[in-house]
């Protein structure tokens, strides 16, 4: 059973719900307890998808990591959910919109390595792929609270959170 996380301040009822959006972000961790984590000018972000209505979550999941990194995930691998936040939003940006807006997350087990030579983009596409960095399992809490500790950007600040509490999720499931 997947925990989750529910944010809902305003008291909306999923009977007022207008519109839901769902994605999905992983965590890819080798059996050496490395961790493949995106890493750019607006900081530290899991690979992420959005998720259609009629789409599974988990086949979005695997896709969006093959588009990523050109790791190709097969039987060998793992990629399991593990943890799950539902926020409510009244009013969504004053649109009128009720939206409920749903993240999944995963864990993904598996040797691979990126190789973006796989993904069939134009090199300006490839420029725009979100650049990849290995961090320790064991140093992924410190690396990202110094980050956040230094960081200007507020919305890179709370990304860096959001990973944070993620991975103490995931941490105590796997109970590692």
């Amino acid at each position: 059973m997947v925990e989750i996380l529910v944010y809902n301040d305003t008291g909306l009822r999923d009977d007022e719900i207008d519109q839901v959006v769902t994605k999905a972000k992983a965590f890819i961790m080798s059996s050496k307890y490395n961790m493949l984590i995106g890493r750019n000018e607006a900081g530290y972000q899991l690979i992420e998808t959005s998720v259609g209505a009629r789409e599974d979550i988990t086949t979005a999941m695997v896709n969006a990591i093959f588009n990523e990194t050109g790791i190709s995930l097969d039987s060998k691998d793992a990629i399991e959910p593990f943890f799950e936040t539902r926020y409510y939003f009244r009013d969504y940006k004053n649109s009128g919109v009720n939206r409920l807006a749903d993240t999944v997350y995963f864990l993904v087990k598996t040797e691979k390595l990126p190789n973006l030579k796989k993904l069939k983009v134009t090199q300006s596409e490839l420029m725009k792929k979100l650049p990849m960095e290995v961090v320790k399992r064991s140093e992924l809490i410190g690396t990202l609270e110094n980050f956040i500790a230094e960081e200007k950007d507020i919305l890179a600040r709370v990304k860096a959170k959001e990973i944070l509490l993620a991975f103490d999720k995931m941490r105590n499931v796997y109970d590692f």
